[in-house]
């Protein structure tokens, strides 16, 4: 084996499952963004951990929340989901923007995103630095699902989506 950039073992390593996080904003509206980088951590209680750069701006809206939601889409929003991840909340509101369509959560104050295959209501528990990201630690306060959605995965980095 050569010794190689840890992008290219990231594209090595696809598919990576696809979500988008929503979290709520000061002004009430969901910022969402596209994230592969979680996990499930434990069963009993229900957690589960997101990677989120320094950079954006969901981790310090969780950080001050402390909830937010995890929504594991279906290939009827690849090209919104997509989208979202190409641009920040700073500046758009991407649910508006990319009809990405929104539901209410029952445990925490951020949206859940109608049609998913998965969705996972999460309060923060915990966080931790990884270099240029932070690693959030979340309890799932509440779970809704549909088997019948082709969940979407990252392939090539986040350069498409698509299902497996």
């Amino acid at each position: 084996m050569n010794s190689i950039p840890i992008g290219q073992a990231q594209r090595l390593t696809a598919p990576a499952p696809f979500a988008l996080l929503s979290v709520r904003k000061e002004d009430g509206s969901d910022n969402l963004m596209a994230v592969s980088w979680w996990t499930y951590l434990s069963n009993h209680p229900p957690m589960l951990g997101v990677c989120l750069s320094k950079k954006g701006l969901s981790g310090s809206l969780i950080e001050r929340s402390g909830f937010f939601t995890l929504s594991v889409v279906g290939e009827a929003l690849a090209d919104a989901a997509l989208a979202c991840g190409r641009c920040s909340g700073r500046e758009h509101d991407k649910a508006a923007e990319f009809g990405v369509p929104l539901e209410s959560a029952s445990a925490v104050p951020a949206s859940l995103v109608s049609g998913s295959r998965a969705a996972f209501e999460c309060r923060l528990v915990g966080q931790t630095e990884a270099g240029d990201h932070v690693f959030y630690l979340a309890e799932i306060l509440a779970c809704r699902g549909d088997a019948a959605v082709k969940q979407l995965f990252a392939w090539d980095g986040y350069s498409r989506l698509g299902t497996v």
